[in-house]
C-alpha cells in the first residue's frame, strides 16, 4: 500500500498533463474548423460542437493514454496480493484529484464547462484505469 503515495501524484500528473494536452488539440481544431470558414453551430446543436471539437477522438486518445500510464504504474506497483482494494484505491484519489484540479483550472468558465471538463476527464479516465489494473491482474 506504501506504493500508492508513489503512484498516485505520478498517475495524477501524467494524466491531467494527457488531458491539458487533448484539451489544446480540440480548440486548436475547432479553431482550424472556423478558420475554414464554416459557421458557428447554434446552441441546441451538441451533435456538432462535438464534432468540432474532435470530441469522440480526443476522448479515445485521452482513453489510451490513460490506459498506458495506469498500465505502467500498475505493472510497477501492483501486487495481486494486495487485493482489490490496492486498485480501487488508486482508481478513485487519481480520478478525484484529477477533477479537482480540472475543475480548478478551469475556475473563470461557466459551470457547465467545468462539470463537462471534469467528466471528460474522469469517465475515460476510470474506465482505463480499471481496464489496466484488470489487465494487470489477468496477466500476473
Amino acid at each position: 500500500m506504501d506504493a500508492l503515495a508513489i503512484i498516485v501524484p505520478i498517475g495524477i500528473i501524467a494524466t491531467v498533463g494527457a488531458f491539458l494536452f487533448f484539451e489544446k488539440r480540440a480548440i486548436q481544431a475547432k479553431k482550424d474548423k472556423e478558420s475554414q470558414g464554416l459557421l458557428p453551430p447554434s446552441v441546441e446543436d451538441f451533435y456538432e460542437k462535438f464534432k468540432r471539437y474532435d470530441t469522440v477522438k480526443n476522448s479515445l486518445r485521452f482513453f489510451g493514454t490513460s490506459y498506458v500510464v495506469s498500465l505502467v504504474l500498475a505493472t510497477l506497483s501492483y501486487n495481486p496480493s494486495y487485493g482489490l482494494i490496492h486498485a480501487l484505491a488508486y482508481i478513485f484519489l487519481t480520478t478525484f484529484l484529477g477533477s479537482v484540479i480540472i475543475f480548478a483550472l478551469k475556475y473563470n468558465k461557466s459551470i457547465l464547462v467545468k462539470v463537462f471538463a471534469g467528466f471528460l476527464y474522469g469517465a475515460p479516465h476510470i474506465a482505463a484505469a480499471a481496464f489496466a489494473f484488470l489487465t494487470r491482474y489477468i496477466l500476473s
